[in-house]
């Protein structure tokens, strides 16, 4: 069995036909935790004991693997032993196969996890990259208000004219992703998270 912790609910539905993409008979089990996100945001610390917490409550259904689909919490995944970050697959790809990397972030908590993610993945490699954040923090009210149409849009504008200056762009949250549909023009590689990770942590179970 494998358990999701989300800091968004919609994330249940989008990970689970994920997973059904590459595995159809895995048992999957979704767990919320809004308020996860909620204090990171508020705060700009993330919530170390409620993390804790949500994780040892997981690990009483005893899954074969435990992923955190939320980039904010990330560090405190690594931290916690036993938690895998949807997000390590890709930082490990782009590091290996780009120098410069456009960021995009929506959430302000997600900024830093983020950027340490890739910097430390290049430093495992011993290799120098370059992390241009692109902040979409003035979009998150859409997502907020269930705009997602315009939290889309909004996303995709800030990255429209960035061709010339990333090797390829980083949609750091799992709720960017429908942004790319605006960007079909756009002429470099546009990577996410979720699906990328899925596809590889689950050859781990």
């Amino acid at each position: 069995m494998i358990a999701f912790l989300h800091t968004i609910a919609s994330n249940a539905d989008k990970f689970e036909k994920l997973v059904r993409q590459y595995d159809d008979k895995v048992v999957v089990k979704h767990f919320v935790n809004e308020q996860l996100l909620t204090t990171a945001l508020r705060t700009g610390e993330v919530d170390f004991q409620l993390f804790k917490s949500e994780i040892v409550n997981i690990k009483k259904e005893q899954p074969s693997l435990v992923i955190c689909s939320c980039s904010t919490y990330g560090e405190a995944s690594d931290q916690e032993g036993g938690v895998a970050r949807i997000d390590r697959p890709i930082a490990e790809y782009l590091v290996n196969s780009y120098k410069k990397i456009g960021m995009a972030y929506a959430a302000s908590s997600t900024h830093k996890a983020s950027q340490k993610l890739l910097l430390d993945s290049a430093t495992v490699i011993n290799k120098a990259v370059e992390i241009i954040p692109i902040d979409c923090t003035d979009c998150w009210q859409f997502f907020e208000a269930g705009q997602q149409d315009e939290y889309e849009k909004g996303i995709a504008q800030k990255i429209e004219h960035l061709s010339t200056e990333v090797d390829v762009v980083f949609l750091a949250q799992a709720s960017m992703e429908g942004a790319k549909r605006h960007l079909k023009l756009f002429e470099r590689e546009i990577l996410t998270s979720p699906d990328y990770g899925v596809k590889e942590l689950l050859k781990e179970i």
